[in-house]
């Protein structure tokens, strides 16, 4: 039996692969119209406003405009209340703590998540409503030394930031600190919105390339030598190599 001539490499069979080109990790970037996307973010703008106004002053029976009122009703309300029943066993303070702490990182997670798939709509959307709550919680801070809002348990001394300041023998910074997490919260969802409407222009006038597939020759990229009876095989029905 003759080997392969001295200086040819032999032909090698070749299993079959399949090639993909770049695509983009959030489905949405191929599949929500632009108009949609804008639709959202213009909402996003409607709440913000709505906001600016309401989380800044006190009133012992503050009147929230809808959507905004039904938001935080039905989804701030339990995320707050939910970290409070998180955190309860880490210790008095943190079981204070744990409902705005909570408030503020459930969609901050929710955000660092979608950074991580690259989607960039569920990403600004999510951080959009970390800067909204970091705006409800500073209307907290704000009115811990006054205590004139309504809580869920009615009673003035489990005001969450009243014994939080006081424990921390802080109060006269509430005024303060409640500034910082007010404004910072307007940053925050301002320049998600900027971000999440940029994006979906961006994308829409170059859109990201699909998912393509193809296939080749079934005998190509292992090392294992073709047998003399496939070759005459081949040589018969006269595939070219």
């Amino acid at each position: 039996m003759t080997g392969p001539s001295p200086g040819n490499k032999p032909l090698q069979a070749r299993t079959p692969v399949a090639k993909l080109s770049s695509q983009p990790v959030d489905p949405l970037e191929r599949f929500v119209p632009l108009g949609l996307k804008i639709a959202l973010f213009l909402f996003c703008i409607l709440m913000l406003y709505q906001a600016l106004d309401v989380f800044i002053y006190l009133s012992p029976r503050p009147q929230l405009p809808a959507p905004l009122s039904f938001i935080r009703m039905f989804i701030f309300l339990p995320m707050h209340e939910g970290g409070h029943m998180l955190f309860f066993w880490l210790g008095r303070t943190m079981s204070i703590l744990g409902g705005s702490f909570w408030q503020i990182m459930f969609p901050l997670l929710s955000f660092a998540i979608a950074l991580r798939q690259h989607s960039t709509v569920v990403g600004p959307f999510a951080l959009f409503w970390t800067g909204i709550n970091m705006m409800d919680v500073s209307l907290y801070m704000r009115d811990a030394p006054h205590r004139i809002l309504p809580l869920l348990g009615g009673h003035k001394s489990g005001h969450d930031w009243w014994n939080l300041f006081r424990t921390w023998d802080m109060m006269e910074s509430a005024e303060t600190i409640a500034d910082l997490m007010y404004f910072g919260g307007v940053f925050v969802s301002g320049i998600s919105i900027m971000a999440g409407i940029g994006f979906a222009v961006y994308y829409y006038s170059n859109p990201p390339p699909m998912k393509q597939k193809f296939y080749q020759d079934p005998k190509e990229l292992t090392h294992e030598p073709i047998s003399q009876s496939d070759l005459s095989t081949k040589a018969t029905k006269g595939h070219e190599w």
